[in-house]
């Protein structure tokens, strides 16, 4: 469709990917339908594999499709475009991945009907929101010309079920705690990938290309991708809620992570220690060094393992004459996957005691004023699958309030190096 210039009433269009979504579909409809934001257009793609029509484990999840796809094409209080990947016949492919392959489908028709001054927003069938979050989001684009998307503040209720409600937690745990290192250290790359809070220009999209369809971890791939085409806004004082729930989807992510958990497998979501963010600090303020002459970084192992090459800056210096471009072009090659692997690389040489790694974050993000002394000393006596719930909430809380600061805090500034 043509360009047009941006406005100040951009139409958002919501692309939804919907699996087993029937108990909870409503809810984010009951959302969409309240908000005072009126021009959007929303488009669900129902889907699973074709295959699981002839397998009898996964049955019941194709007749809760089905029911979906009826309420989802009877529903009246706005208008739904429909994609149908679950039908006898319809169903995804061998080669076809879940849930990424869904939401790609659903960001390329967004793409055939959007102008580039549009918003289009991914949403997952099983959140809610408040009744202004439509409009809070074109507000932050318009009053952000820069930015390329936006990735929203996220927070999930909690079930009532203790067992359910403490998964959450930790998982939740896990991932602050990662992202509130990689503020620390001004990391490009400073942002949780949910892709129930992802939007984003359509212009932006179009110029990025079209993404490459993953079993999982999609929203990551995409949040990377533009990162390194521009700007992205994380602060806004709506949040979006996901569902605590269990879920074998995908094999990584929320539902997934809760179901770990619950099986008491918890060697995927460790507490990362803080060393291996502090060396990647060390290695950022060595690149405007390494603009001009090769030195040896806390790194270097790494690179080698990773790139096959003992030194990946001779290159990146031939390349780019400019110290600005050198830095940018080195932030593009220790991107957020590879800062990611780092991290899980060196991880067993640091301490990998959950509680203590935990303490060393305390003491780095807040003061003694800031946190409750039983909840440090629970932790210093036991293990934190053990602690009160209660305490686990308020752990949770504390770094949703910290990961919030930054988020407000770089809203206002530029982004480098980008």
């Amino acid at each position: 469709m043509n360009s047009k210039k941006t406005n100040s009433n951009p139409k958002i269009i919501a692309v939804i990917p919907v699996m087993n979504e029937k108990e909870y579909i409503q809810s984010l409809l009951n959302s969409i339908k309240s908000q005072t934001y009126n021009n959007f257009y929303i488009i669900a793609c129902v889907n699973q594999p074709e295959s699981w029509w002839q397998n009898d484990e996964k049955k019941e999840i194709c007749q809760n499709n089905i029911k979906t796809l009826d309420l989802l094409k009877r529903y009246n209080h706005f208008s739904i475009e429909v994609i149908d990947r679950c039908s006898k016949g319809l169903g995804f492919i061998k080669n076809e991945k879940g849930v990424g392959h869904a939401r790609n489908l659903l960001f390329d028709r967004a793409l055939d009907i959007a102008n580039d001054s549009d918003i289009i927003m991914s949403l997952d069938a099983d959140i809610t929101f408040k009744p202004s979050y439509f409009q809070s989001v074109a507000d932050i684009f318009l009053s952000n010309p820069d930015s390329v998307a936006h990735s929203n503040p996220y927070y999930h209720k909690l079930t009532g079920g203790e067992q359910t409600d403490r998964a959450i937690l930790r998982y939740e745990i896990y991932m602050r705690l990662y992202a509130l290192n990689l503020w620390r250290i001004k990391s490009p790359y400073a942002f949780t990938p949910l892709g129930s809070v992802i939007s984003v220009r359509a212009k932006s999209l179009r110029s990025i290309g079209k993404l490459t369809p993953k079993s999982a971890g999609e929203d990551f791939y995409l949040l990377q991708k533009l990162r390194k085409h521009g700007r992205i806004t994380q602060y806004n004082e709506l949040f979006v809620y996901p569902a605590a729930r269990t879920s074998n989807r995908v094999p990584f992510g929320t539902g997934p992570a809760i179901t770990e958990f619950l099986n008491k497998n918890y060697s995927r979501y460790p507490i990362y220690p803080t060393e291996p963010f502090d060396l990647i600090h060390e290695t950022y303020k060595l690149l405007p060094i390494l603009f001009s002459k090769d030195i040896s970084t806390p790194m270097d192992d790494f690179f080698y393992k990773t790139f096959n090459k003992k030194n990946i800056f001779s290159e990146l210096r031939s390349n780019f004459k400019e110290k600005d471009k050198f830095i940018r072009a080195c932030h593009t090659k220790i991107d957020g996957l590879r800062i990611f692997q780092y991290v899980k690389y060196y991880q067993e040489k640091f301490n990998n005691n959950n509680e203590e790694n935990i303490l060393k974050h305390l003491n780095i993000f807040f003061g003694d004023n800031e946190i409750n002394s039983e909840l440090k000393n629970k932790l210093k006596s036991l293990n934190i699958e053990k602690i009160s719930l209660p305490l686990l909430n308020e752990l949770r809380d504390l770094l949703f309030i910290k990961e919030l600061e930054y988020q407000k805090n770089d809203f206002h500034e530029p982004q480098l190096p980008f």
